[in-house]
């Protein structure tokens, strides 16, 4: 199992020693979550949005969604190297591979970490389960694709932001304000990993995905 110190990932001005370089962190809020169920889904939306939710629950609301940017010392394009829904702002104390239903750390050797998900469109995302499969009846049952969530989701993520990243805000139930808040990951197509963030009463305080992996410092 991959063990992680995510207690920098969104301070302002931390370096993050990576195989790829030296970047500096820089944190933005950019939107709110509206998780409808309570059932939480990180994935490839485009490609993967029937992943399962989280194991836990959580209360049904609106949270907070952080990106932590990256620039590197040559001022190339910046990247996203964490994306957060924060549960509480409760300061976590320790974190922990986050798992699924079915999933449990106890299955996973010494220095593996096999949970996550897969990217094959270059994107991720967090969304509620119900937006989800919002997505996957309109993906897989419109006959004109052009006309489906993913490619209006697609579009979204072409347009300019001041972050200089590709990101989307986009709701997909207008009645109980459904939506998804998604990120182009820092290396594309791939495997990322996320994490329970824990309090000291071993609550879920955040969800973080990692999207661009290296040392905090």
């Amino acid at each position: 199992m991959i063990n992680v110190d995510l207690s920098k990932a969104f301070q302002t001005g931390q370096r993050l020693n990576t195989r790829f370089g030296i970047f500096i962190l820089n944190p933005y809020q950019i939107g709110e979550l509206n998780l409808t169920s309570g059932k939480l889904v990180a994935c490839d939306p485009l490609v993967f949005p029937g992943t399962d939710p989280f194991s836990p629950n959580f209360q049904p609301g609106c949270y907070p969604v952080f990106l932590s940017i990256a620039h590197n010392l040559n001022n190339e394009e910046p990247m996203v190297a964490y994306a957060m829904v924060q549960i509480s702002e409760v300061s976590p104390v320790r974190w922990e591979l986050a798992t699924r239903v079915g999933e449990k750390l106890s299955d996973l050797k010494e220095g593996e970490g096999f949970f996550g998900y897969g990217v094959d469109s270059g994107i991720g995302c967090f969304m509620d389960a119900d937006a989800a499969q919002i997505i996957i009846n309109n993906t897989w049952e419109t006959e004109i694709y052009e006309d489906t969530l993913a490619c209006k989701l697609d579009n979204l993520l072409e347009e300019e932001n001041r972050l200089g990243v590709m990101l989307a805000n986009m709701c997909v139930n207008e009645s109980n304000g459904a939506n998804v808040i998604a990120f182009a990951t820092a290396l594309g197509d791939g495997f990322y990993y996320n994490y329970f963030g824990y309090d000291t009463n071993n609550n879920v305080v955040n969800v973080i995905t990692v999207s661009l992996s290296g040392d905090i410092q």
